[in-house]
């Protein structure tokens, strides 16, 4: 199960990892338009600028890129069977791609509530407020993406709620050891 789901979610990894550099073209700038349109409720942002309708754009376009790529690779290398999805569906240019996106968009969406709780309570990128508060927020800045992207692979791999659960905690300490490497070749500055 564990490798399976490690191959299923791949094209998510290098989805992420390509929003990552995506978002720093320079030339792709018009895009970083703040999804909450810079709208503030009670006098706080509601998402704040880390989350663009760029972000938005490059984690779909990323996770859709990879998920074609991985298919291919897949069907050559005869490692279809391990993929959770293509249990029930077909490995088709057409299907990756839709799944790709919308793998993409489900991790974009399931950011926007931590981003909301985080300006609610004035704690800004990169930091996590204070204990307890930094506890929670460390443990849900990994998991948010996870919640949503899982649901969208339980969904179409049938997965049972436990299996759900799993996938969710491992995808969180994956999003950790992901980062981690991140930071340490300088694609990213923090957890």
């Amino acid at each position: 199960m564990i490798v399976s789901l490690y191959i299923s979610m791949m094209p998510v990894i290098f989805g992420g990892i390509f929003n990552m550099l995506f978002v720093k073209i320079k030339k792709l700038s018009f895009l970083r338009i703040p999804i909450d349109c810079r709208m503030s409720l009670g006098g706080k942002r509601i998402f704040g600028d880390s989350k663009t309708l760029l972000g938005f754009v490059g984690m779909m376009l990323g996770t859709s890129i990879f998920s074609i790529i991985w298919g291919i690779i897949l069907k050559i290398s005869g490692l279809e069977n391990l993929n959770l999805i293509y249990k029930y569906h077909g490995n088709t240019f057409i299907f990756n791609m839709f799944t790709g996106i919308l793998f993409g968009f489900a991790y974009m969406i399931f950011e926007l509530p931590n981003s909301f709780i985080k300006r609610r309570f004035d704690i800004d990128a990169g930091s996590r407020g204070r204990f307890p508060v930094n506890v929670f927020t460390f443990v849900y800045d990994q998991i948010d993406s996870m919640i949503g992207v899982m649901l969208v692979l339980a969904i179409l791999a049938r997965l049972s709620f436990m299996q759900y659960i799993l996938a969710v905690i491992l995808g969180g300490i994956t999003h950790v050891l992901v980062n981690m490497i991140l930071i340490l070749f300088k694609v990213r500055k923090y957890l």
